[in-house]
């Protein structure tokens, strides 16, 4: 929605939920990460995808700069920014789909 051109009220609604959801989920994904790493190595785990998050909030800037340098549209700008978050939505689909047994077999080893 944000891509097309709504009025100016519901534009910073649109806005103010967009930033909301990404601090929001920028959260849980931490949560989400931790609980595949041993307790061991936890901390490392979630600093490295920290980390990584860090490097995104670095390059987007840059990223929209270079699109606003190129007078694109901007339903042509915003659909660049939702090929990243395409991407990282697939790649947590597949560390659910790929990892997500992996709990249930750690207890067991932990109980044998």
């Amino acid at each position: 929605m944000l891509s097309f051109k709504p009025s100016v009220i519901m534009l910073y609604i649109l806005i103010a939920i967009a930033g909301g959801t990404t601090t929001g989920t920028q959260i849980v994904t931490n949560a989400y990460v931790s609980q595949y790493y041993p307790n061991e190595i936890r901390s490392t785990g979630v600093g490295w995808a920290l980390g990584i998050g860090r490097i995104g909030g670095i390059l987007a800037p840059t990223f929209c700069g270079i699109l606003l340098d190129m007078k694109l549209s901007l339903q042509v700008n915003f659909l660049a920014f939702a090929i990243p978050c395409i991407i990282a939505a697939a790649a947590i689909w597949f560390i659910q789909d790929n990892f997500s047994n992996l709990t249930p077999i750690r207890q067991e080893k932990k109980l044998i």
